[in-house]
């Protein structure tokens, strides 16, 4: 068993290096550069900003970082199969509970997603670790202290590990063996609920700075959380789910067999109890909005848990070696099918625009994939951030290029790409956002935008809006700004705001910022740039 959870291992080292960058890994990786830029970086929900900050020091590029990380993040998992086989073993056997572990190992989106840069796997070891210390060691003082801070640091790292409260609560009720105890806790439970609910309702009202300000963000957090954690109605990634019952069907079909092993009639009542504390956490893919594939990795290990009576039976009928093969089978066949071109195509996309600007510049773009770049707008121009800024309805794209030069406009998604072309999407920019955008860049490398105007040519006079000042190369003919005629190919320093344009233009004439911007030799690579997940 030992060596069928290395080999599991060993093909996600593999991964580590070849699967392609999702773009939340960029963002998060994104994170915590700005965070050593000293702008704005998030200390709830991004444990990665204080564990990993000195990656960037090291050599290599962004890609070489993320992957880096994603060897780092590995060793929570393997806390995360550790604590699940210790658990299952106040079940079962040795071997059985390995077999639980390798089970969540390999199951599905748990085996491409459990090494990805982002907070999942990191909470997921905290709160199982904590689980395994509430189900398996004596409740003292020490162990305790020890659980309740472990349970804070899963939260700091993701609200989400409210999701692990039944798994927390059902153990804990199968640990008291008096009544008396089991009331006590049921009512700790609902003082903590209300503490909970009282929180959210009081946390607009909370100063924001301050020591107080700490409950001000964890409240305002929750707040928006709930919003979009249970707004999608039921199975609102329900695609998702079929995909991840496909890809593991062997643990699928134990968590089936052991919702209907607890509720089978007989069954002692604190070890339905038990069981079904376990599996509720993996229930919330039912309305959980953001149950995308590298949730499971987070939401499974409970359920892996609470199998081990299922696969005892599966391994005393079967042997360890058959029950084995088919999850073990489904890991090989998820490694073959990786499309591991994606990478070399992000590598060249990183390569040519460190070559068009060899230091950093603001920019705008989806989900920061230029890591060591800083950004000109810290959120995704997709998804959740697009909502939060719509329901915000400030034009923070013009208030970031009002507040310093943003050269580069990367247009790495649909909504982006609308700015330029004929794209189908649902939502785009404010109106004011979406105008000072479209009129201030102009295309230079494939999806590479940079600060520019292209004035037609004529005799009449105009006015330039220039909303990124800079230097600016002057391309296709001659031009008299500002009262002062510049030749092609010269330099001219352009403030915020605008300048006049006079004289015959005899051609088209470019304004393109920076001083004969380079562009790679190399053209933007054919095919997609990012996988679904």
């Amino acid at each position: 068993m030992y060596l069928m959870l290395a080999f599991v291992l060993l093909l996600q080292v593999e991964l580590v290096y070849s699967k392609s960058v999702n773009w939340d890994e960029f963002f998060h990786f994104s994170q915590i550069h700005q965070h050593l830029l000293g702008r704005p970086a998030p200390w709830l929900q991004a444990p990665f900003v204080a564990l990993f900050f000195w990656v960037p020091s090291l050599p290599g590029d962004n890609i070489d970082h993320i992957q880096l990380i994603r060897l780092l993040i590995l060793p929570f998992e393997i806390v995360t199969v550790a604590a699940i086989a210790g658990m299952a073993r106040r079940f079962a056997d040795r071997e059985t509970a390995l077999l639980c572990g390798l089970l969540y190992a390999t199951g599905g989106y748990v085996f491409v997603h459990a090494f990805a840069l982002r907070a999942d796997m990191i909470a997921a070891a905290l709160l199982m670790a904590a689980l395994w210390l509430a189900f398996c060691r004596p409740l003292r003082g020490g162990v305790i202290a020890l659980i309740v801070l472990l349970v804070g640091l899963a939260f700091v790292s993701t609200i989400k590990a409210v999701l692990y409260a039944p798994a927390f609560l059902g153990v804990a009720l199968f640990r008291l063996e008096r009544s008396g105890y089991r009331r006590a806790l049921a009512g700790a439970v609902l003082l903590a609920v209300l503490a909970g609910l009282s929180l959210l309702w009081l946390a607009p009202h909370l100063p924001a700075a301050g020591p107080i300000g700490i409950l001000h963000d964890i409240g305002d957090l929750g707040r928006a959380s709930i919003g979009r954690m249970f707004s999608g109605g039921a199975f609102p990634q329900g695609g998702w789910l079929i995909r991840e019952i496909a890809f593991a069907p062997l643990l699928s079909a134990a968590i089936f067999a052991t919702t209907l092993h607890a509720c089978w009639p007989g069954r002692g009542r604190m070890k339905r109890v038990l069981l079904l504390s376990l599996l509720a956490p993996l229930a919330t893919v039912a309305v959980y909005r953001n149950a995308f594939p590298y949730h499971f990795a987070f939401i499974l290990p409970p359920a892996a848990v609470a199998i081990a009576p299922v696969v005892g039976w599966l391994r005393q009928r079967y042997g360890v070696v058959a029950v084995a093969f088919v999850p073990l089978a489904g890991a090989l066949l998820l490694s073959f099918s990786e499309d591991r071109d994606v990478l070399a195509r992000q590598r060249t996309i990183q390569a040519g625009i460190h070559m068009i600007f060899p230091a950093p510049v603001t920019y705008i773009d989806n989900s920061g994939m230029v890591g060591d770049f800083p950004r000109a707008v810290n959120h995704f121009a997709s998804g959740w951030g697009l909502e939060n800024y719509h329901r915000a309805g400030e034009p923070i794209y013009s208030e970031a290029l009002a507040t310093e030069p943003v050269p580069m406009l990367l247009a790495n998604n649909v909504v982006l790409r609308g700015l330029f072309h004929d794209t189908s999407f649902d939502r785009g920019f404010l109106p004011e956002d979406d105008s000072l955008l479209r009129k201030n860049y102009i295309p230079h490398w494939g999806r590479v935008f940079v600060a520019g105007k292209v004035i037609a040519p004529g005799e009449w006079p105009t006015t330039l809006e220039i909303a990124v000042p800079g230097r600016y190369t002057i391309e296709g003919g001659g031009i008299r700004i500002d009262g002062k005629y510049q030749t092609p190919g010269s330099l001219v320093m352009l403030a915020r705001g605008a300048h006049s344009v006079s004289g015959d233009r005899s051609a088209e004439v470019t304004l393109r910022w920076g001083d004969h911007l380079a562009r790679p030799a190399f053209g933007w690579p054919k095919g997609r740039t990012f996988t679904q997940y």
